[in-house]
């Protein structure tokens, strides 16, 4: 009888605890999913559009071929990043997380598809500028569903 008092304390505390635990969790697994996709956002914002709107992609341009090579790095920066949200995203049962967890395998797809262009030189314009509807739509998306994404400063190694 000695034993069964702490053991029924400790499932007590448990099960009131558990609750509280479950929702840090989710508020943990959102910012680190908000992280990613704000890593992979500031990359393809700061590496790709950018330069795409300031034509440093086109023939001609001073600097042209090392701003292809960047912009393709940054995707598959970007693309890693958006591949471990889509991780996060599997097992959740977070309505957020699935909602804009849906988008993100097509749009891996994409930056993959027109970062492997860039790396090897090729720029691909339109490729470019439906990453960035694609962008623009999940953006909205998240915002639309109540949690912004902001671009978050994250150094890749060699740019």
């Amino acid at each position: 009888m000695k034993h069964a008092r702490p053991a029924l304390i400790l499932t007590g505390a448990l099960l009131v605890t558990a609750p509280a635990q479950q929702a840090q969790a989710t508020v943990f697994e959102k910012a680190r999913f908000v992280f990613h996709l704000g890593a992979a956002y500031y990359a393809f914002n700061t590496w790709v559009w950018k330069p795409y709107r300031q034509y440093k992609f086109q023939t001609g341009a001073p600097g042209q071929r090392s701003a292809i090579v960047k912009a393709g790095l940054a995707l598959a920066f970007a693309a890693y990043q958006v591949n471990s949200a889509i991780k996060m995203t599997r097992n959740t049962q977070d309505p957020f997380l699935q909602r804009i967890g849906s988008l993100l395998p097509g749009y891996s797809k994409s930056l993959t598809q027109v970062g492997n262009d860039l790396k090897t030189g090729r720029f691909n314009e339109q490729g470019i500028q439906n990453l960035n509807t694609q962008t623009t739509y999940l953006l909205n998306t998240a915002e639309g569903q109540g949690q912004t994404i902001r671009p978050v400063a994250v150094p890749i190694p060699g740019l």
